[in-house]
C-alpha cells in the first residue's frame, strides 16, 4: 500500500467520524473518492461509480434530515419546530465541538435538537409538556438520523474499498 492509498483510508476513516460532528462526513467519502479517481487517472473509478457514491451520499443526507422531521412532526411539532430542531442540532453540534471534538458535539447535537425545538414550539404558543414532547420526537429523529448517516457512511467505504482493494 502507497502513500496514496495510505491517505485516502485514512480520509475515509475520519469521515466516518465526521458524520457524529455535523460535518457531512458522506460527501467527504465522495469527494475523497473522486480525488484518489483523480490521482490515479481513473484507473480503478469510473464517472458512472462515482455518481453512484455521490447519489448515496445526497440520499443519505436527505434522508437523515426528513427523519428528524418525521420524528418531530410525529410527536406533534410544527413546521417552525422542526427547523429549530434542525438548527439547533446543527448548531449545538458545532457549539459541542468546542468542548469536546467528539463526545462534545455528539452530546451538544442532542441538546441542541432539545433545545431548538421546545424554544420553537414555546415561542409559537404551546405549553411545556407539548413542546418537550415534540422535541422527544425530534431527538429520537436525530438519533435515527445518525444511525442511518452512520450506516450510510461505512455502506459508502466499504463499496469503496471493495472496488479498490479486492
Amino acid at each position: 500500500m502507497g502513500v496514496i492509498e495510505v491517505f485516502f483510508v485514512v480520509i475515509c476513516a475520519f469521515s466516518l467520524v465526521s458524520n457524529f460532528l455535523s460535518i457531512p462526513g458522506n460527501f467527504i467519502v465522495f469527494l475523497n473518492t473522486t480525488w484518489y479517481g483523480v490521482v490515479t487517472s481513473f484507473n480503478e473509478f469510473s464517472f458512472g461509480f462515482l455518481l453512484t457514491i455521490f447519489a448515496i451520499a445526497v440520499g443519505v443526507e436527505l434522508l437523515e434530515y426528513l427523519i428528524i422531521a418525521f420524528g418531530a412532526r410525529k410527536y406533534g411539532a410544527s413546521r417552525w419546530g422542526v427547523i429549530g430542531a434542525i438548527i439547533g442540532g446543527i448548531g449545538g453540534s458545532i457549539s459541542g465541538f468546542f468542548f469536546s471534538p467528539v463526545m462534545g458535539a455528539v452530546v451538544g447535537g442532542l441538546i441542541g435538537v432539545i433545545v431548538g425545538t421546545v424554544s420553537i414550539e414555546l415561542l409559537r404558543g404551546k405549553n411545556i409538556r407539548q413542546a418537550s414532547y415534540a422535541a422527544l420526537g425530534a431527538l429520537l429523529g436525530r438519533v435515527g438520523g445518525l444511525s442511518i448517516k452512520a450506516i450510510g457512511s461505512v455502506t459508502m467505504v466499504v463499496i469503496v474499498a471493495n472496488k479498490l482493494f479486492f
